[in-house]
């Protein structure tokens, strides 16, 4: 993305945070009785907001759910959390985080507070990936109903007199989300292993499910990660958009660098497909509706390909 990327943890967070976990250890005994109750319900704090839709969906009354980052103006890898986060989430009886370094200030905040009530749902432990692996996690058509299903086991046992609502809701939620999989599978029957290349990988893990290989790790690594990409990274991608040895060219639109915006236009020259895709979930949209409209640019790129054979 294309936000500063300011890992520093702030000294007087560190120490607001170290009084607040005083505190409620010091009120160990008040703390406890925030457990989850008939009138108190499920208290859900998540990093991300997509995360809290999911958790929204299931709870329905039997609970609230705070999301920490939600505008797609905030970059949740330098977000620096301020003393009222970490009290909402000294409070909740579920955290979300991504994992992966992506959100490490909620790892902090939990392990800060000392809060023995929290039960922590860590997507990167979830789905088996470590630290060092692709922390973009909601771009796979499968990360959503994966993890709907943990969070209503989690929720029915906070919760078991409402565990058949957890349920059933949660299996609606489900199945509003079968279009993710399915639409990649769709995609994948006509990928036949195709290259494409990505300005960043915050598409890479749907383009895998749909069949695809990603052909500029080194140039999207270095965007990733605020540095220029190698000269010879560079010259490969330029290569491959003028010779069309990629299917298409996905952009990550919040990112305006020169090195990303020199090879959109070079795509457009070429007349290479180029798929517009966002880190962030855009405002007045849903998770479901946010991917499946990224996922179906690349259906229309297939269909068009195939109509101009």
């Amino acid at each position: 993305m294309d936000f500063v990327r300011r890992r520093r943890w702030l000294t007087v967070v560190l120490l607001m945070v170290g009084t607040l976990a005083l505190f409620l250890t010091g009120c160990k005994a008040t703390t406890s009785q925030r457990t989850t109750t008939k009138t108190d319900g499920i208290h859900v704090v998540a990093s991300l907001d997509f995360y809290g839709e999911a958790a929204r969906k299931i709870l329905g009354s039997a609970g609230t759910v705070t999301t920490v980052i939600n505008s797609p103006s905030i970059d949740p890898e330098s977000f620096e959390p301020d003393i009222a986060t970490a009290k909402t989430v000294a409070k909740a009886n579920v955290v979300i985080q991504n994992g992966l370094g992506y959100d490490s200030w909620m790892e902090r905040l939990v392990a800060a507070n000392g809060h023995s009530q929290i039960h922590t749902l860590t997507l990167g432990t979830l789905v088996g990936r470590k630290m060092g692996d692709n922390p973009h996690l909601w771009s796979d058509p499968q990360l959503m109903r994966t993890m709907t299903r943990q969070l209503v086991k989690q929720f029915s046992a906070l919760d078991p007199a409402h565990a058949r609502d957890f349920q059933r809701r949660g299996a609606a939620y489900q199945r509003q989300l079968a279009v993710l999989p399915q639409l990649a599978q769709r995609i994948k029957q006509h990928a036949n292993g195709q290259a494409v290349a990505v300005s960043e990988p915050v598409f890479s893990l749907a383009l895998k499910a749909m069949g695809y290989h990603i052909s500029d790790q080194h140039f999207a690594q270095a965007i990733e990660e605020d540095s220029d990409p190698t000269p010879a990274d560079i010259t490969r991608l330029q290569y491959q958009l003028k010779h069309h040895k990629i299917a298409f060219f996905v952009e990550n639109t919040q990112n305006s660098s020169n090195n990303v915006a020199t090879m959109v236009r070079l795509a457009r020259k070429y007349r290479v497909p180029v798929v517009k895709v966002t880190e962030t979930m855009p405002v007045h949209t849903t998770y479901r509706e946010w991917m499946a409209g990224q996922y179906r640019q690349v259906l229309r790129i297939q269909q068009e390909a195939r109509t101009s054979e």
